[in-house]
């Protein structure tokens, strides 16, 4: 039975990456009760009981399809789960007598990624299927979602944490340095690296503040893969192969997070040299 004095919080995609580790800490809040989605959000069915069962008061929507490679083994499946699942909550979320904040999980992929900050009202121009999908979902949402919920867009960077799996780039660059792997390298990226617990304490934060709005979640620095390189140098004390790529194209963003800062107090705590600590370390 729910407590009849704490907010009920819903989490869709709680097993994944940053789900698992936000709903361990809103376990330990004192004025949440946590209720986790378990099914696959094209089941309307699911969907509909699971509301049904819950008086769930905030939202978080963070079920998804993320992987590039998950991407191109099956495109049809991934944009469905990102746009048409999405369209299956607002439906229910719409129909709901309690929800009054909505948290909608999206990405640094819905910018045109550019050599200079990003800020929430920068060019949209994703590269990727997933920034598109993505991008979709959140003009759904601002003109589906009912007036009356308070409709929380957060745009995460590259979000980073030691339980990440190998086939992103920090935990892959791991793998290919221990059993001495060429790494190919364009040493013009880069990207605003963000560590997963300061994702965690953004979210937790706008949603005790009910914050309407989009948010870059990012710590506002540029780091290029070179650097990276020279850290886990440092940190490894092993020769790296690199084969440099010619490519010109600008493939990078970082954010400007003054709107986050100055609307809930929150500033990354983590650089990227923890966040390296944190993958090598290990």
């Amino acid at each position: 039975m729910k407590s009849k004095f704490k907010k009920i919080v819903g989490v869709t995609g709680s097993t994944g990456f940053l789900g698992s580790a936000l709903c361990k800490d809103i376990k330990k809040q004192n004025k949440f009760e946590l209720v986790k989605f378990r099914g696959n959000i094209l089941n309307k069915k699911h969907l509909k009981k699971w509301f049904r069962e819950n008086n769930i008061e905030y939202l978080i929507h963070l079920a998804a399809v993320v992987p590039t490679y998950k991407f191109v083994n099956n495109k049809d499946y991934a944009k469905k789960v990102n746009f048409v699942g999405t369209k299956n909550i607002v439906y229910e979320l719409n129909k709901s007598k309690y929800i009054r904040w909505f948290f909608y999980s999206s990405t640094s992929h819905v910018y045109k990624f550019n050599n200079f900050k990003l800020k929430e009202i920068s060019l949209k121009r994703p590269f990727s299927a997933y920034g598109k999908t993505k991008l979709k979902a959140e003009y759904y949402l601002k003109e589906k979602v009912n007036k009356d919920i308070r409709l929380c867009c957060g745009r995460i960077f590259s979000l980073e944490g030691r339980k990440k799996t190998e086939s992103y780039f920090l935990p892959g660059l791991k793998s290919k340095i221990r059993k001495n792997k060429k790494i190919k390298l364009n040493m013009n990226d880069f990207r605003d690296f963000i560590h997963i617990d300061d994702v965690v304490r953004a979210i937790i934060e706008l949603m005790k503040k009910k914050v309407m709005g989009d948010f870059n979640i990012a710590t506002g620095k540029k780091t290029s893969f070179l650097q990276i390189i020279n850290i886990v140098k440092k940190i490894y004390k092993k020769k790296i192969f690199i084969e440099k790529l010619n490519d010109k194209d600008i493939k990078g963003s970082y954010a400007d997070i003054q709107k986050i800062q100055k609307t809930i107090k929150w500033t990354p705590r983590h650089n990227i040299n923890y966040i390296l600590k944190d993958y090598f370390n290990k």
